[in-house]
């Protein structure tokens, strides 16, 4: 019986331990699930208020809740529980926001126009705080209240909004959100994102797509759809600064206002990147500007660039930077302006033969790393080059309207397929090893047929241009550019006329169908010395070129002309040639050059030996026609002996206009001995009006307008500085200088005007 008892005994103490210690391990697991739910240091609204009320914050303290001694900052979670409304008097930090998402919750944090930066991330949740993760399905103005509310994401890399934590069900929230970590940080998003405005300012933005659904779900980045306010249309931005980059995995749902309805912009701005990795990537924007760089990689079969679905979207046809990374080939639109790069950095290739490439930057723009073949090409730079790495082929059009293309040594090829041509407004080629025209056409002109290349040896534009009715083929033309030039050829052209010049650099024929159709050849000899365009000649290299001598045309292009037939043009070279020795300087002269210095045009010359008696005299002119120029100075010889050397300083020039120099010595009993003409190249191209000397105390005014305005639309007014009108007319540059020149001495404003557009230049008179 005793020991039956004790029996009861030892039993009874066993189960009080043991339910002991399972009171104890329950005990600590509700704690520790308590404890893991936030952080030590979080913050829970108990009430609404404003951010700096310490009566509507209570603080964990890692096992209950207590009052809050201090409002929170950039360490701290917070927590807006059901039906409180956190408001902001101030900008403020915080580590978290977690918002309470039930039905009623009702407007829970309004920024009153200032910024909360966060730290961490935002979430919605259910239940009393901390609660659980919810989507945030509030359509009332949940976070507002207006375009200058924002929330900025700063910190370290991390996820900023976690799956199944948010949603874009947020419909009317009113604030803006900006990214902005700094440089190398990733900020990911998992859930959809709605918002008055988006901008990306540093760092990286990555849009996760969730992968764990089918179809695939893409966190988009949408706007307010509240229409009484906003109105029906698109409405929203998305902004990528200089220096940050957004990357999304998704292919639709990148960016819109709703599922109907485009955002307003989608702004990616100089600087800025842009990575797209699906395969068929749209964006639903009213206005796309890709004006930094935009990165197509990743993806399992053939891409299509950024395109968009929606009716109100705009196509993007328009780029600065484009890159192909990866293994997969990109089909680039029908039609893409490009101002920057067009880069292709893995084995994936751009496929363009069904697209019009069209080259409009102002500064040198690179296809790089590949050879480009693209349907039509065209190329209007105001400057720089577009410069090619490997060679260009053209299947159909190449318009060429300004700037140079660079072909660094590799072939162009244009109208592989037979249905373009060349259509040539402006603009040249250099650096080209071998021009082919595909299935020339049987008419060839001005416009078809003008080929437009650089001599980068002599300066100036070697354009060759055929006119005439050929019999088609595939032209080529080769260009073997050599410095300088043959000044005692001594040989004579077909009508027996010596030739005493011809320049090293010459053209190739080869290609045509044989045709003995008569054609005219003519070829330019812009920025060589040429006196007069009638002393200009088509030569061989030592020998007279076939065909017959037509007389030199056009001051300003000085085309050397040539009559022969398609057939003749074969098998010979050809350059500019003339009869007069128009570079050679006399033999008492060694040396002779002009170059910019301090603003103005320094002239210095040596000679072996002159008078006493004799005298230099200085002429300049604005062209290379040599009836404009006028003396400018003159300088009596030295009575050294042996070698002399001269120097003579013209102040009176406009930086931004070509000149041409001679100098002419006269001596007592001898006839007059000039020097070569010499040419002094613009120093700048300016885009505004000039008028220069300024301050101007004698000889000649310039006055200088940009090359895109019309002339005839042009009015001038001069006033004194006191607002006395002396002058009101349209603009005649010999007019307006002759009354400068004759104007007292004083301070005068001189307003040049262009349509809607006037400068206003003060101007002095000494």
């Amino acid at each position: 019986m005793k020991d039956r008892d004790k029996l009861f005994d030892y039993l009874a103490l066993f189960e009080s331990r043991i339910y002991r210690i399972l009171s104890a391990i329950g005990l600590f697991c509700l704690l520790t699930s308590y404890v893991f739910s936030q952080e030590i240091g979080a913050y829970r609204t108990v009430g609404s208020g404003d951010f700096q009320n310490l009566t509507i914050w209570e603080v964990f303290d890692g096992f209950i809740w207590n009052a809050a001694a201090n409002s929170p900052n950039q360490t701290n979670d917070i927590y807006i529980d059901q039906t409180h409304t956190l408001s902001l008097s101030q900008n403020e930090a915080v580590k978290s926001v977690f918002i309470n998402a039930e039905a009623g919750a009702g407007q829970k944090l309004n920024l009153n126009g200032f910024n909360l930066d966060i730290y961490g991330t935002l979430q919605a949740f259910n239940g009393a705080a901390p609660g659980t993760p919810i989507g945030a399905w509030n359509s009332q103005n949940w976070i507002g209240n207006s375009t200058t509310s924002t929330l900025t994401f700063r910190g370290n890399s991390r996820t900023i909004i976690p799956l199944d934590a948010w949603s874009g069900f947020s419909t009317n929230s009113r604030y803006a959100v900006i990214f902005d970590p700094g440089p190398g940080v990733e900020l990911r998003i998992q859930e959809a994102f709605k918002a008055l405005s988006f901008t990306i300012r540093s760092g990286t933005v990555i849009q996760e797509l969730d992968t764990s659904v089918i179809p695939n779900n893409c966190p988009t980045l949408s706007f307010n759809t509240e229409t009484t306010v906003y109105g029906p249309g698109p409405f929203g931005e998305l902004i990528i600064e200089d220096g940050a980059t957004f990357i999304t995995n998704c292919n639709d749902d990148i960016s819109f206002r709703s599922g109907t309805v485009s955002s307003n912009s989608f702004d990616l701005r100089q600087g800025g990147t842009l990575i797209l990795e699906g395969e068929n990537p749209l964006i639903e924007a009213a206005s796309i500007q890709l004006n930094g760089t935009v990165i197509h990689r990743s993806g399992s079969s053939t891409k299509n660039f950024l395109s968009k679905s929606f009716t109100d979207a705009a196509t993007p046809q328009s780029i600065r930077n484009l890159i192909l990374e990866g293994n997969e080939d990109l089909i680039l639109p029908s039609n893409l302006i490009i101002s920057g790069n067009l880069i292709q950095s893995g084995t994936g290739e751009f496929l363009s033969e069904f697209s019009h490439l069209q080259f409009l930057g102002a500064t040198d723009q690179l296809v790089q790393n590949f050879s480009l073949e693209t349907r039509d090409l065209t190329l209007n730079k105001m400057a720089g080059e577009l410069i090619v790495d490997e060679d260009l082929r053209i299947l159909q059009n190449l318009n060429l309207i300004e700037g140079s293309l660079n072909l660094a040594g590799n072939e162009l090829h244009v109208n592989l397929d037979g249905s373009g041509e060349i259509n040539y407004l402006g603009g040249s080629w250099k650096n080209i090893s071998l021009f082919t025209y595909h299935n020339t056409p049987t008419v060839l002109d001005a416009i078809n047929g003008t080929f437009p290349f650089e001599d980068t040896q002599n300066e100036g534009i070697r354009k060759v241009q055929l006119l005439g009715a050929s019999s088609g083929g595939d032209l080529s033309i080769q260009f073997s550019e050599f410095k300088g030039a043959d000044l005692n050829a001594g040989f004579d052209d077909s009508d027996g006329t010596t030739i005493l010049y011809r320049l090293y650099s010459y053209f190739e024929f080869s290609g045509l169908n044989p045709s003995s159709n008569s054609v005219e050849l003519r070829i330019s000899a812009d920025k060589l010395i040429v006196d007069d365009e009638e002393d200009l000649r088509i030569v061989g290299t030592g020998y007279a070129a076939p065909g017959t001598h037509l007389i030199g045309l056009d001051p300003t292009v000085l085309w050397a002309r040539r009559a022969l037939t398609f057939d003749e043009l074969a098998g010979v070279n050809f350059t500019v040639g003339s009869f007069r020795t128009l570079t050679i300087l006399p033999i008492n002269w060694l040396s002779l050059e002009v170059k910019n210095k301090d603003q103005g045009a320094l002239l210095q010359w040596q000679v072996a030996e002159d008078h006493p008696d004799g005298h230099y005299s200085i002429f300049r002119s604005s062209s290379a026609n040599l009836n404009t120029e006028k003396q400018i100075g003159e300088l009596r010889a030295s009575s050294d002996e042996g070698r002399k050397d001269y120097e003579f300083y013209d102040s009176l020039v406009n930086p931004s206009l070509d000149y041409y120099y001679r100098i002419k010595y006269t001596e007592p009993e001898k006839e007059e001995n000039w020097s070569k003409l010499l040419r002094l190249a613009a120093s700048s191209t300016s885009s505004r009006v000039e008028v220069y000397p300024n301050p101007y105390t004698q000889g000649e005014i310039f006055l200088s307008i940009p090359a895109n305005w019309n002339i005839e639309n042009i009015q001038v007014e001069i006033h004194k500085l006191k607002g006395t009108q002396i002058f009101k007319g349209y603009f005649d540059e010999i007019l307006v200088t002759e009354k400068l020149k004759k104007l007292s001495p004083g301070i005068y404003l001189i307003r040049i005007t262009h349509w809607d557009q006037s400068e206003v230049i003060r101007w002095v008179r000494h």
